[in-house]
């Protein structure tokens, strides 16, 4: 846990970066500082492991005030990841995520055991990456080791300060929903400094909006899409706040788990039913094994006289969404494709429901009557 009571932080010339900051960040919680520049947020962020002093009121660490805690110590509790990743060149990989465990006087054997476990949990294979030197990994890469080197001493807590920022968008999205599956195992305290409000609202469990060194708001994203508290922090969010809030809502949580879907091996004839029963335009197929093959639509299975001939034979990931995905996933799947009705798969590609344009857009309509307030 980490709490902020009544924090300052003043300048010799008179200038409050921080004014007066109050929170509690629980633990195993994901916090999101995010503001406009200059707002204070990375000054926050690094008076938790004292890189900059506080100037008045307090920060506690698990209980304790950061100030009476032995630098080193404080800084064994805390990972720290940066937007730069400040991998050192001269060494391989496995001696950058090794830096702090020689630093403590670890065995060698139990750092070895404990950087293969975190290149394998931030997703290289230890065999292939930990001799490289960083200048042979891609920019993706790096980030992850920069993460996994944060992580090397299995700190309980994590200072995050843009740590996908300097990446390409791809590959930022993939690594913001590979560091959320990491979370899952890990448990860690975050505090996550970012400038990108669609990146706090996918990664924080709360938000907090600061400006001038104060704290607008802070809740959860969902009750700061649904409920912003004045008209700075609507407009902060940005207008489409209706289609944001779908970016927290899992398509597992509201898909069709009856989806229209014929097996491979059937008959037309019973495509030809489902399609007409349903009163729908299409049907998905799937194998022996419920694997998305394809999909079939009315006409062809009109026009055909044997499934095989009739369907559009694809793989599931040309058309399909994940069902850990996000309700926005598939609005936006469905926009670039055409398609009024989605296949939702497991990892492995079984199909376990569909999910609609017409759904969608019923959310949306819900969720942009739910957050038509705002107080001025």
């Amino acid at each position: 846990m980490i709490t902020f009571e009544n924090v300052v932080k003043q300048y010799p010339n008179g200038f409050r970066a921080v004014d007066g900051l109050s929170l509690e960040v629980a633990p195993g919680e994901i916090c999101v500082f995010i503001g406009p520049s200059g707002c204070g947020k990375t000054t926050t962020m690094r008076m938790v492991n004292r890189l900059i002093s506080v100037s008045s009121g307090r920060i506690l660490v698990e209980g304790r005030d950061n100030r009476d805690i032995p630098a080193e110590e404080l800084r064994r509790k805390i990972g720290y990841a940066i937007q730069q990743i400040g991998l050192f060149p001269h060494m391989t990989i496995y001696e950058n995520v090794a830096v702090v465990p020689h630093l403590l006087g670890w065995e060698e054997s139990r750092i070895r055991s404990q950087v293969d476990r975190l290149l394998e949990l931030v997703g290289l294979d230890p065999d292939e990456q930990r001799d490289k030197y960083p200048r042979q990994l891609s920019g993706g890469q790096q980030q992850r080791v920069g993460v996994a080197r944060a992580l090397g001493a299995d700190p309980p807590i994590m200072l995050m300060d843009e740590p996908f920022g300097a990446i390409d968008p791809i590959t930022r999205e993939v690594l913001q929903d590979e560091f959320l599956q990491i979370q899952k195992e890990i448990s860690k305290t975050i505090i996550f400094v970012t400038h990108d409000i669609d990146e706090a609202i996918k990664m924080g469990d709360r938000i907090a909006i600061l400006r001038e060194g104060r704290i607008v708001q802070f809740d959860t994203p969902d009750t700061i899409l649904a409920h912003p508290k004045n008209n700075f922090v609507r407009d902060f969010v940005g207008a489409d706040r209706a289609l944001k809030r779908l970016g927290l809502v899992r398509i597992n949580e509201v898909m069709d788990t009856d989806p229209p879907m014929v097996a491979y091996e059937a008959k037309i004839e019973e495509a030809r039913n489902i399609i007409q029963k349903r009163k729908l335009r299409s049907a998905f197929v799937v194998d022996r094994d419920g694997r998305l093959r394809g999909w079939v639509d009315k006409e062809a299975a009109e026009r055909e006289t044997s499934l095989t001939e009739a369907m559009a034979e694809v793989p599931y990931s040309d058309i399909a969404v994940r069902q850990n995905a996000t309700v926005r996933d598939a609005l936006s799947a469905m926009v670039t494709r055409s398609f009024r009705i989605t296949p939702v798969v497991d990892s492995k590609g079984k199909l376990v429901g569909s999910i609609s344009l017409r759904s969608l857009q019923e959310l949306v309509e819900r969720d942009d009557s739910e957050a038509s307030e705002v107080s001025p």
